[in-house]
């Protein structure tokens, strides 16, 4: 948003009338009258006075021309003190025209902005604000003008200007001006505008007046001015404004600013107006969202697009134009969100089909937002999609598309590519540019093929050279160089060059397409970048290919190149003489002498790329002609080193640098140019004020002094001693490379003594030691040289004052040994002079060795150790020679440094085995038992790796063979002696090393070789093989020949006995013929005085007790060792702490005496022979404490031990000396000595012998242990506990109550930090307890919480032994009630799991039966379950440990109660498959709980109709034979078997025969137990729903026990046996009735108390029924009451069968009749009557029944005529023969007076009478008109019902009946209707009813309307007749709906014999479910006039029983209604 004042308005012109100017007739600018005299005379005229206003008038007038014409009018006119007073006093008084003439004067002075103030401080403000209010338009224009000329300065940097202005009130009178009220005039309301734009800034505070003013009104209405000025600055002065204030913006959007400011930016206005509306819309959109959307819902997008894309599409220039895109985009980019979302919204809508824009304008406008987008500084990330963008406009780039709109999405990919934030997140932005440019000027055709490779450029993820076509587009472009314009030239040659850098085709490409010709060309013809281009086109052309930059040659390309280094600008000279030195292969006389011209010449003004191309051409000059005089490349040579004369710097610079290339790459031409001509022109540079010119010079000079193998390092003959200061200067130099180069000189020029001595008094070693230290690897080759060259000549001390400056030159010297070659003389020189230095000693001016620097930094170190593993042979000898010297000063850092590399390993190995020289080898020798002490298994590994292994070791064995001493090495380095000096608590700390030691080769081969021995056990092998044992014979032979004699290598028989001990550890190496011969040798070592010879000698024979036969233990038992050995025992660790360091070190044992005798001990023949026995006594002898031998009681103790463990006849012996008694004693003296422990582990020992705890002294030792326990050390407290474990075996120990004390401590013991410890507490607890819960109450009432204790250690990382004795612990615990509720039982449950997942069988075992016992606990249960331990513990149950398995099973079993969940995981995990994999092996208990965990499982319903259920079935079977079974495994076996059987397809898979399975089963049935008993039978039933088992044979003799459960009167066994018998009573019926079943079932059929459950009831029906069925002459076994009971049942087939049996009986005894009634048959029957069941028996009996005139006295009878008038009237009712014998039935009962009279009969009249209406049978008719007879001649109500049923109209029908029969009994029944003239009354009444009405018919509610699957969405539908339905609404998700809704019918005659059928549905997604029909005979409410109540819903489907009813009320009515009639 710009911020400066906008630019005045241009149609504001001069405020003087033409009049006036014509009147006046000012002067020319061409006056010959002086200015300067010319003001001054009017000023003056103006100041006296004398003037009159028409002469004041003429003279402001002429100022006013001289103002307007010459600038130092101007400035005169600001600089005189009076005019501007006279001014302000004409603008007070003056007349209008010179108020006018002033005004404009003003104007004009402000124009220049150092008289704008001079103007505003004269005063001038309020006269012109009064001459503003003025009524003259013209004078309110000049003043107008005037202000807004002194305004325009702006007041952000004007203070007192600023406070003027405020003082004066100016911003108020300016807006007042404004008022719409004042109909200001155009011109002035631009100035106005224009002045408060100057003055309201964005920091003052004149807004304020502003606002108050009413501004925002005022500039909107300016909005709409026609003055262009105006509304220019009202558009910024709102802008201002907004940007000012932002509370104002919705002030500005209400007031329509908006849409006025959008107006003015079309293209219709003034530039500088549409710029200004762009600025106010750009400051609009940045403060607020609201005019964001204000500008959107304005169509305001499109056109700021518009504006965007104005000054390209308008031909627009100038500052308004680039404002206009500035703002315009700007304000886009504030709507959007920024310049990225505006980029990307402009490429959406680019693409939209529905475009706000023309393509072309947003495209432009596109593009301007991408050539001006500035990325925010220190962000380096996308700012968007910018590949997004591309794709964009690649896609609207189509050649079938416009021009316009082509050249714009080619202007935005320019500015895309073109744009520096945005090209470089796009590949191959350059040349797409590049292509872009040729695009736009290439020819149509040419143009789309540039468009194609474009295109494929940017889509096709190809490169630039397959998107130009590959060799076509090369041609095209070669094309182009020649014919196209020179832009056109230079896109070309650029996108070549491109090409050239990337792809190396394209340089073949262009050599074939003839490219190189025009390329040359245009290094001569091209424009500058052109010829730039192309010379790095053949640059690029010769480096690729010889035969190129042959082409390139013959094309005449040198002269070209030339040609542009002469003519061409500084790059394309660097460009040219790139490509010269590429391309001149040969020095030919002219190419140099053309040089030599450009050189010497004029032009170019800078010669350093023409000496560079010359020095080049020298260099591939013969030899002969450079030092030949007169030849063209000894002239460019000379002038070479002539122009070092040049007082051009930069010419010398180069000159020296190119001579100084030249002399390096030519060694040969060095020797004969050495010359004073040559050599004095570089020695005078040296003192060149230039430090450049001088560094070059020097690598000139050193370049030619450097030694070839033709020429010696002996002094230059025209170098004298002085001449070397300037270049010892420039060494000193502060610029480390400059002092590089002069040090490379001098290293060649010191091998002269002369100037050695003067470089060394000039001290020179002080800048060799800076180059050292801080210069290049290049400058401390020099450096070192050069410092080698002066210790040839001089001494060190001489050379290197100081300890510092020899300390820096060593650390320096092996620090530039990184970077040096290993094979070149450098690094020989440079370790050559550090082997020197190592090899000086303490001097004068030395205080310390040099070689000491590299100890105290081990980093130097580093370059020596590549020396050696990289170096040649001499290289390695040096740095071993300069290592080894180091051994003893830093052993730990120089192994580290060796080790790390296996080379160094090796290259030592190498030269101790090959090196000539006895010192090297005892060096590296040292340096390997350097390393080996330190990091033994590495360096083994990398000798082992290098296969020098084998041959160092026999080299090894040879220098100790030869025991050769070397005089000439000084190693320091750790003796041996020296290291056993060294404790474990001084490992890596600095020791006193003696003064530098002769070593001893002998001794480090033998220390070395123990080494190596001590770390690979084939080494030993290979000593062995090499004779080592045999040396070492030898050697200790010859030592103890003569033990007193003076021997040399003492030290080398305790390492002798050493090396032993660690070859002895190899089995093999034992086996050698000279171990024999060795034995006594170390029997006579072990007398030495010298304990370190005595220790290491039992170390020898412990190595070969431990790893040698039987017989070598033998040889060393009858060699007198034994006694020797028991000699030593007692003396203690402290006594030879070192030793013992030592022995671990290389893995020996600590106690070799001890070691030897233990292992003798465990041979049978020493332990039980006499040596043993003799051994006893003097070993429990050693028990009393001796002084001397303080530590012989705990050793004898263990050698007790190790005696009398597994042998009782050596526990007996021990025992029978008294030991335990001495033991016990001992204890109770000391109870806190350290052997505590070692007695009580003793005592343990032999309290394993069954006889010595029945001792007396045995019980006496209970009570010393406890006390032991109770205040014993830690130590002697585990013994005790591990005592008291043997103990306790002996159960009246166990028994006794002293046992019982030993629980409190035992309980404490849990607590102690050490694992035994708490290991034998716990064993012994277990002990004590004996595994038995019912012992965990003497655990209850200790002290603490054991079980606190014992969760700590199952949680802890204490090992698997432990924590499976804790677990048994827990098992015993756990068992207690009080433990199980412990909240810390919980907290074990964790643990416990934890080690049921450990790989220890036991631990696991520990762990699960505790796991399993806390699951007693319902609580623990629910912890457990949230466990995943399902997997776990279901993968336990494998293997053969039952006790394991068991605990598993049980615990799963305890886990999956009630927890489906879990039982899925259980199946999951495979428990099944795991369990029957263990069940044919298990034991009776597991194969019960086995069986209980299945029964868990498949009370699953999904487990057991899983196929893994079904696996269980024949192994259960299996199992139930086996006759150890538990009754509880049985029990849960059939449950099992029941769960998953009662599955029919699981008994569909079942393969076993109904044999193998039923006879098993019925001797289940006989079970003492019930519930087995009830299992048994259940499961038989379920067997038996398959065919083949109810058929099978064996089935037959399961009839017996299953008739009996029937009848035991438990219910369970009742339901299950006679389930079982309805499966099989249809196969063996016979069976059944043998066995008693009719009795028995006949019980179950009539039992009352209690009542049986229906299904029971229905099951034992049924059984009968198929008995019954079987043999009709069981009919008479079976009581009547039984069979009417029957009759009660839902099976047809059960109820059919009762009434045969019932018809039987009738007929066969009359008398059965009364039996049938009062068992209730008659309800019977009239319920299968109801319920439509076998109507037709149903009825026939009822009719026997009733037929009988005893039944029909009883009171029953009376109460069924009901019923059969309902079933009648049943529309349900569709039997024929059903419906006859019901009227036969009724007429039976209408004989009977009383019951012809009962209320009931009336219904029976009515259902005759609808059976007569329905055209009966002739049969029918007769029994219906009979019963009438009967009702209506013995009841007034009866024939008042027949009549009101419409029975009179029926009859009189049926008078006229053919069959005469039926006509008579019609008379007859008439007659007994109107006998009594009772029907009069009744006809009129009828006649009433026979008039018009209609039928109303009310829904009201439903009940029990639910479905079994879905929710009820009920609704009904009504039907009377042929009439359309009625439908009530949809009640949804209720099965009590309630509707109320109402249906009416007219009817023109009442609606006789018509019915009213109701369906109700439910209404779902899958369609309609009819719930139920109604059908309601009209005629009755016709009668009645109401009828109301709950109506039943009869359905098929309604197999539950329920009843479904509608409550409904019909209504007949004599009132019309509207409704449909029928």
């Amino acid at each position: 948003m710009s911020k400066s004042p906008s630019p005045e308005p241009r149609d504001c012109g001069p405020l003087s009338s033409s009049k006036t100017r014509e009147s006046n007739g000012t002067p020319g600018v061409g006056d010959s009258e002086d200015t300067v005299a010319t003001v001054a005379r009017f000023i003056e005229q103006l100041h006296a006075n004398m003037s009159s206003p028409s002469e004041k008038e003429l003279i402001t007038a002429r100022l006013l021309g001289i103002a307007k014409a010459k600038k130092e009018a101007r400035a005169l006119l600001g600089s005189h003190g009076q005019a501007m007073p006279l001014f302000i006093s004409i603008l007070r008084s003056g007349t209008p025209v010179a108020k006018l003439n002033v005004a404009a004067t003003l104007t004009a002075l402000c124009k220049d902005d150092d008289l704008r103030l001079k103007v505003l401080l004269g005063g001038c403000i309020p006269p012109l604000l009064s001459l503003l209010k003025s009524e003259s338009t013209e004078a309110r224009k000049a003043a107008a003008e005037a202000i807004y000329e002194v305004s325009s300065g702006g007041l952000s940097d004007d203070h007192v200007g600023m406070k003027i202005f405020v003082t004066e009130g100016v911003v108020p009178t300016l807006w007042e001006q404004l008022s719409p009220n004042n109909n200001q005039d155009k011109v002035v309301e631009g100035f106005v505008t224009g002045a408060l734009r100057n003055l309201c800034g964005e920091k003052d505070g004149y807004w304020r007046a502003t606002l108050k003013a009413g501004g925002v009104d005022i500039i909107v209405g300016l909005l709409s001015s026609d003055n262009a000025a105006a509304q220019s600055n009202a558009a910024s002065l709102l802008a201002r404004l907004m940007l000012a204030f932002s509370d104002s913006i919705p002030k500005v959007i209400d007031s329509g600013a908006v849409k006025a400011l959008l107006c003015l930016v079309g293209q219709n206005n003034d530039t500088s107006v549409r710029s200004s509306a762009a600025d106010a819309l750009e400051a609009l959109s940045s403060k607020s969202t609201a005019a964001k959307k204000a500008i959107i819902d304005a169509n305001g997008v499109p056109i700021l697009i518009g504006a965007v894309v104005a000054p390209s599409k308008e031909c627009m220039q100038g500052e308004y134009a680039q404002d206009l895109q500035s703002h315009a985009t700007r304000a886009l980019a504030n709507i959007c969100g920024g310049t990225s979302d505006l980029i990307l919204y402009l490429g959406e809508l680019s693409q939209s089909s529905r475009l706000a824009a023309p393509v072309a304008d947003i495209v432009g406008a596109l593009a301007y937002a991408l050539m001006v987008f500035e990325q925010n500084s220190g962000l380096d990330e996308e700012p968007f999609d910018v590949a997004q963008i591309e794709d964009v406009l690649v896609t609207l780039l189509k050649p079938r598309d416009s021009k316009l709109i082509q050249d714009r999405v080619l202007e935005a990919m320019a500015s895309l590519y073109g744009n520096t934030y945005l090209s470089r997140w796009l590949n191959h932005a350059e040349a797409k540019r590049v292509l872009i440019g040729l695009i736009t000027m290439a020819a149509a055709d040419v143009q789309e093929h540039l468009i194609l490779s474009l295109t494929r450029l940017c889509c096709d993820d190809v490169g630039v050279w397959e998107a130009i076509g590959n060799r076509e587009g090369i041609q095209m472009l070669i094309s182009l160089l020649g014919l196209s314009s020179e832009q056109h030239q230079e896109y070309a040659v650029q996108l070549l060059a491109i090409l050239t850098d990337q792809v190396d085709d394209s340089k073949w490409a262009i050599t074939a397409a003839g490219g190189i010709p025009p390329l040359v060309q245009l290094l001569e013809m091209g424009s500058q970048k052109a010829r730039e281009d192309a010379a790095h086109i053949l640059w690029n052309l010769c480096c690729h290919s010889e035969d190129i930059r042959a082409c390139v040659e013959s094309a005449g390309a040198v002269s070209a190149f030339l040609w542009l280094l002469r003519s061409g600008g500084p790059k394309g000279q660097e460009a040219s003489a790139k490509a010269l030195t590429k391309l001149v292969r040969t020095a030919d006389s002219a190419t140099i002498n053309q040089l030599l011209a450009l050189l010497l010449g004029d032009t170019p003004s800078s010669k350093a790329h023409i000496i560079i191309v010359l020095g080049h051409v020298l260099t591939m000059a013969p030899h002969e002609d450079l030092v030949h005089k007169g030849s063209a490349a000894n002239k460019g040579l000379k002038s070479l080193v002539q122009v070092l004369n040049s007082s051009n710097e930069e010419t010398q610079e180069y000159a020296a640098s190119v001579l100084a290339d030249l002399f390096s790459t030519r060694q040969d031409i060095c020797d004969s140019l050495a010359t004073d001509e040559i050599v004095h022109p570089c020695m005078k540079l040296l003192t060149s004020k230039t430090q450049v010119v001088a560094t070059q010079s020097a690598r000139a000079l050193g370049a030619l002094s450097r030694p070839t193998k033709f020429k010696t390092a002996s002094k230059m003959a025209y170098i004298a001693a002085a001449d070397v200061k300037p270049l010892i200067k420039l060494a000193k130099t502060s610029l480390v490379g400059a002092a590089e180069t002069a040090v490379a000189a001098l290293a060649n020029l010191l091998s002269d003594s002369h100037i050695a001595a003067e470089a060394l008094a000039e001290d020179v070693v002080l800048a060799l030691t800076r180059v050292l230290g801080d210069g290049t690897s290049e400058g401390k080759k020099n450096a070192s040289r050069a410092l080698h060259q002066l210790l040839k000549h001089f001494p060190v001390g001489d050379v290197l004052i100081g300890n510092s400056q020899c300390r820096f030159a060593v650390l320096a010297l092996v620090d530039s040994l990184n970077a040096m070659d290993m094979d070149t003389t450098d690094a020989a020189d440079a370790l050559e002079v550090v082997a020197l230095l190592s090899r000086t000693k303490k001097g004068v001016n030395l205080t310390y060795p040099p070689w000491s620097a590299l100890a105290e930094a081990p980093s130097s170190l580093e370059p020596l150790a590549r020396c050696l593993a990289e170096g040649p042979p001499p290289l390695q000898d040096k740095s071993i020679e300069i290592l080894s010297r180091l051994c003893g000063e830093q052993p730990v850092v120089l192994s580290d440094l060796l080790i790390a590399s296996s080379k160094s390993i090796g290259s030592l190995a190498n030269r101790t085995i090959n090196s000539a020289s006895m010192e090297v080898r005892v060096g590296g020798a040292a340096l390997l038992m350097c390393t080996a002490k330190e990091h033994k298994q590495q360096s083994v590994d990398a000798l082992d790796q290098s296969g020098y292994l084998k041959p160092l070791i026999e080299a090894l064995v040879d220098m100790a063979k030869r025991n050769t001493r070397c005089t000439s090495l000084e190693i320091e380095v750790r003796a041996p002696r020296d290291f056993i000096e060294r404790t474990a608590f001084q490992e890596g700390e600095e020791f006193d090393i003696p003064d530098p030691a002769t070593v001893l080769g002998g001794t480090v081969a033998l220390w070395l070789l123990s080494i190596l021995s001590s770390c690979l056990s084939k080494n030993r092998i290979t000593v062995m093989e090499a004779g080592g044992l045999e040396v070492l014979s030898d050697k200790l032979a010859s030592y103890a020949s003569n033990p007193q004699a003076e021997f040399e290598d003492t030290e080398g028989i305790w390492i002798s006995a050493l090396l032993l001990a660690i070859l002895f550890q190899d089995a093999n190496v034992v086996l050698s013929p000279a171990t024999m011969r060795i034995i006594p040798s170390l029997a006579l070592l072990l007398r030495s005085d010298e304990v370190i010879d005595r220790y290491f000698a039992a170390q020898a024979m412990a190595s070969l007790v431990c790893n040698g036969s039987k017989g070598i233990n033998l040889v060393i038992a009858n060699s007198g060792a034994v006694a020797g050995l028991i000699t030593l025992i007692g003396y203690m660790e402290s006594d030879m702490p070192n030793l013992v360091t030592l022995s671990e070190e290389f893995s020996l044992v600590k106690h070799p005496g001890q070691v030897v005798l233990e292992h003798l001990f465990e041979i049978e023949d020493v332990r039980v022979g006499s040596t043993a026995r003799k051994s006893i006594p003097l070993l429990v002898d050693l028990l009393r404490p001796i002084p001397d031998r303080p530590g012989a009681p705990p050793i004898v103790v263990q050698l007790l031990t190790r005696i009398a463990d597994g042998s009782d006849t050596n526990k007996l012996i021990i025992g029978e000396a008294g030991a335990l008694d001495a033991l016990t004693k001992y204890l109770s003296l000391s109870p806190q000595d350290s052997t505590e422990a070692d007695i009580c582990e003793l005592l343990r020992i032999l309290f394993g012998n069954q006889d010595i705890i029945r001792y007396e002294a045995s019980l006496s030792s209970l009570n010393q242990l406890i006390a032991v326990l109770r205040l014993g050390s830690k130590n002697a407290r585990f013994s005790a506990a591990r005592a008291l474990h043997q103990l306790f075996d002996a159960e009246n120990i166990r028994d006794s109550e002293l046992a019982r004390q030993a629980v409190q401590p035992l309980v404490d013991m849990l607590c102690a930090a050490s694992e035994s410890e708490q290991e034998a507490a716990i064993v012994a607890l277990n002990k004590l307890t004996s595994g038995d819960t019912s012992k965990a109450a003497i655990i209850t009432d200790v002290e603490g919480n054991p079980l606190e204790s014992l969760h700590k250690i199952l949680s802890s990382a204490s090992s698997l032994e432990l924590k499976r004795n804790a677990a048994q612990l827990c098992f015993v615990l756990f068992g207690n009630t009080k433990f199980r509720a412990n909240p810390i039982a919980s907290e074990c449950m964790q643990p416990l799991i934890s080690l049921m997942q450990s790989d220890t069988s036991s631990a696991v075992e520990s762990g699960v039966c505790a796991f399993e016992r806390l699951l007693d606990d319902e609580q623990q249960v629910e912890l457990a379950a949230a466990y995943d331990i399902v997997d776990l513990l279901v993968g336990l149950i494998s293997g053969r440990n039952h006790q394991l398995i068991e605990a598993s099973v049980c615990a799963l079993i305890k886990l999956g109660k009630d927890r489906t969940p879990c039982k899925l995981d259980m199946v999951n995990a495979g428990v099944i498959d795991n369990c029957l994999e263990v069940l044919p092996v298990a034991s009776s208990s597991l194969c019960s709980s086995i069986a209980e965990l299945f029964r868990i499982l498949t009370n699953s319903s999904a487990i057991a109709r899983s196929s893994d259920a079904a696996k269980i079935v024949e192994p259960l079977f299996m199992v139930l034979l086996r006759p150890d079974f538990s009754l509880w495994g049985q029990h849960s076996a059939l449950q099992a078997l029941v769960n998953i059987l009662e599955k029919p397809q699981s008994l569909s898979t079942l393969k076993l025969t109904p044999s193998q399975v039923i006879e098993p089963l019925i001797s289940f049935l006989e079970s003492p137990s019930q519930a087995i008993q009830q299992l048994g039978t259940e499961l038989l039933t379920h067997l038996l729903a398959q065919e083949h088992f109810q058929q099978d044979i064996t089935t037959k003799s399961a009839v017996v026990p299953l008739v009996q459960l029937a009848g035991i009167g438990i219910l369970n066994l009742q339901q299950t046996a006679i389930k079982a018998l309805e499966k099989i009573s249809a196969s063996w019926p016979k069976a059944v009735a043998d066995a008693g079943g009719i009795f028995e079932l006949a019980k179950v059929i009539i039992q009352d108390d209690p009542q049986p459950p229906h299904a029971l009831w229905e099951s034992a029906a049924l059984v009968l029924s198929n008995v019954l069925r079987f043999n009709a002459g069981y009919y008479f076994k079976v009581p009547i009451i039984v069979l009417v009971k029957m009759l009660h049942s839902t099976l047809e087939s059960t109820i059919t069968v009762a009434l045969n049996a019932l018809a039987v009986h009738e007929r066969s005894d009359a008398s059965s009749v009364e039996q049938m009634t009062e068992a209730g048959a008659i309800d019977a029957l009239l319920d299968l009557l109801r319920s439509h069941q076998c109507e037709e028996a149903s009825g026939r009996l009822l009719e026997a029944l009733f037929n009988n005139v005893r039944v029909r006295e009883m009171k029953v009878s009376k109460y069924a005529i009901a019923p059969l008038a309902q079933y009648l009237l049943d529309p349900q009712t569709r039997s024929e023969s059903g419906r006859l014998l019901a009227a036969l039935a009724l007429g039976d009962l209408s004989q009977h007076e009383g019951h012809a009279r009962a209320s009931d009969s009336v219904s029976a009249c009515r259902a005759l009478v609808s059976l007569l209406e329905d055209q009966p049978t002739e049969d029918m008719k007769m029994v219906a008109i009979c019963a009438l007879q009967n009702f209506v001649m013995r009841s007034r109500t009866n024939r008042r019902a027949v009549a009101e049923a419409g029975g009179i109209l029926v009859i009189q029908e049926l008078l006229l009946s053919p069959n005469a029969e039926v006509a008579a009994q019609a008379a007859l029944l008439i007659k007994f209707l109107f006998s009594n003239h009772t029907l009069q009354e009744y006809v009129s009444n009828e006649l009433i009813r026979s008039l018009t009405g209609c039928l109303t018919v009310t829904i009201k509610r439903g009940n029990n309307l639910k479905q079994t699957m879905g929710a009820t969405n009920a609704f009904c539908r009504l039907t009377i007749g042929n009439g359309p339905p009625r439908q009530t609404k949809v009640v949804s998700h209720s099965t009590s709906p309630e509707w109320k809704e109402g249906f009416t019918w007219a009817f023109d005659v009442p609606p006789k014999g018509q019915k009213l059928h109701i369906i109700c549905k439910s209404k779902n997604t899958f369609g309609k479910t009819t719930l139920g029909r109604v059908t309601i005979q009209i005629d009755k409410v016709v009668t009645e006039g109401v009828y109301s109540g709950l109506f039943s819903l009869n359905h098929d489907s309604n197999k539950d029983g329920s009843s479904r009813t509608l409550e409904i009320e019909i209504i007949w009515s004599n009132r019309i209604s509207d409704d449909d009639s029928i």
